[in-house]
């Protein structure tokens, strides 16, 4: 996934990553790139803490974007990151471990139906871009490859040791709803195992620990390029059916954060959106900027990342009636799939996300 670096980046290494973009990027800095001004930004007031299950990765861009390209500063905000190392993190975002918790919203959802006073703010990215790869010695003899079914491409999961970031993780659930989908009971015809830190996951399959595993880019990349991986199901430029529209990265408070720091999250929610547009807009400086945090990637490797990501971030940070449908419907089928019951029937959209901050954010 490449070294994590500071989350206040040097001045430095942001001239370095904009110094192809043209003599006024390197002389002026990055923000004069992304159309901010290069007066002094606004006294950082405000500030939150935010966590993430891992450092550095494609699925947090628009939040890394945010902070380094200064979003929040021109809210006066000063947000700070922490990293588990592990897929459910909703125990230290209740405990008061931090203001945010990024991650999939279906998490979120699983403990507001158990009562916890956790609510959605905003969304960032609509692609479940958590991909599966697989041993392509294993895929080769097999004879199936990611053109083929679903249906096909589920069943070669059977079998596999696959490795994931823990139970309940949107990884562990992919994995389970594709074997589901290839016939196979994901708790007898296949070893899930959990591998905490994304370095470890690549080196497992280096090493023959696993045959496969389901994460994000450009961890995925890597395994395709060091370890004999090819990908079974790239959820981010070719999601199967269902999935193309999946609101999958999200930020979720407690209620009490919701109360005590409205005027924060609203400069939080402010500064995602810019970030979002910039995306969008402007991919060029985007991958300048991108390019600082995977700096152990190479090249080659990175390009190949960048494209196969650059598309998984929503135009703006307001989740819909659709987002909450598609989630709801995995949610449910994953607690059946596990003996649990599913959501109430009365668990709504308006009970899963709180678009106040949102549409203070974007008014």
């Amino acid at each position: 996934m490449g070294k994590p670096i500071s989350i206040d980046t040097s001045r430095r290494e942001l001239i370095r990553a904009t110094s192809g973009l043209g003599g006024l990027a390197a002389a002026q800095g990055f923000g004069a790139v992304v159309g901010m001004s290069v007066a002094p930004a606004m006294a950082q007031s405000l500030q939150l803490s935010s966590l993430r299950s891992t450092s550095r990765s494609w699925i947090w861009g628009a939040e890394d974007f945010a902070i380094d390209a200064k979003y929040f500063d021109r809210s006066g905000l000063k947000v700070t990151m922490a990293a588990t190392e592990r897929g459910v993190n909703h125990d230290a975002l209740v405990g008061g471990a931090a203001d945010i918790l990024l991650g999939a919203p279906q998490q979120n959802m699983r403990v507001q139906i158990l009562g916890q006073p956790v609510v959605i703010i905003a969304g960032m990215v609509n692609k479940f871009a958590s991909n599966i790869v697989v041993r392509k010695s294993i895929l080769d003899k097999l004879g199936v490859d990611e053109k083929s079914s679903v249906e096909k491409r589920g069943a070669a999961l059977k079998g596999l040791r696959l490795g994931h970031t823990g139970p309940g993780s949107a990884p562990d659930q992919l994995l389970r709803h594709f074997l589901k989908i290839g016939g196979a009971d994901p708790n007898k015809d296949a070893k899930l195992v959990t591998i905490r830190g994304v370095p470890a996951m690549v080196a497992a399959m280096e090493k023959d620990q696993i045959d496969g595993f389901c994460l994000s880019s450009p961890t995925s990349d890597q395994a395709v390029k060091r370890a004999g991986a090819a990908y079974l199901f790239n959820m981010s430029i070719n999601p199967p059916p269902g999935f193309d529209d999946f609101l999958y990265i999200t930020a979720s408070v407690t209620e009490a954060t919701l109360k005590k720091k409205e005027a924060e999250l609203i400069a939080y929610v402010k500064g995602t959106a810019l970030a979002l547009k910039a995306i969008h807009d402007d991919p060029k400086t985007f991958k300048a900027m991108s390019r600082v945090w995977f700096q152990a990637v190479d090249d080659e490797l990175f390009e190949i990342a960048f494209r196969n990501n650059v598309g998984i971030y929503m135009k703006d940070p307001t989740p819909t009636q659709h987002h909450f449908n598609v989630n709801l419907k995995f949610m449910n089928d994953a607690l059946v799939e596990a003996g649990q019951k599913p959501a109430p029937a009365d668990y709504s959209y308006d009970k899963a996300f709180n678009l106040s901050i949102v549409k203070r954010a974007l008014g």
